[in-house]
């Protein structure tokens, strides 16, 4: 990883770092598409390196589908669990996230400004 790299994933994970932290997530991913993990901030509930790996492979599915629907973009996955809402959004094209919110996350900050947030990122 190059250091340019190295300084951009910092700045990228302090952004949602903050998110989490204001809008009360219980956790949030940041990593490769390939479903290396680049950084995380979660509770010791879940297996990090194997529930990344598993939204890697929904992530590049959803991508799938969207270029079979006739080239369309991809946005998000949002999988709605009893007790937890995990959503999965792309950064670019080596990187993506995935947030894990509870009942209270303030989810609709989130999805209001989810666009807002991936342009930032992108600009980093």
């Amino acid at each position: 990883m190059s250091h340019s790299n190295s300084n951009k994933f910092k700045e990228v994970f302090q952004l949602l770092n903050e998110i989490k932290n204001k809008r009360n997530l219980d956790g949030i991913i940041f990593a490769y598409r390939n479903g290396e993990l680049i950084s995380e901030n979660i509770g010791d509930e879940l297996n990090s390196k194997n529930f990344t790996s598993m939204c890697a492979t929904v992530l590049e599915s959803a991508i799938g589908i969207g270029e079979t629907l006739g080239n369309q973009k991809f946005k998000k996955v949002i999988a709605e669990l009893e007790e937890k809402t995990i959503i999965i959004f792309e950064c670019d094209i080596t990187t993506f996230f995935i947030l894990i919110l509870n009942r209270e996350s303030n989810i609709s900050f989130i999805m209001n400004k989810l666009e807002e947030i991936i342009e930032k990122v992108n600009k980093m």
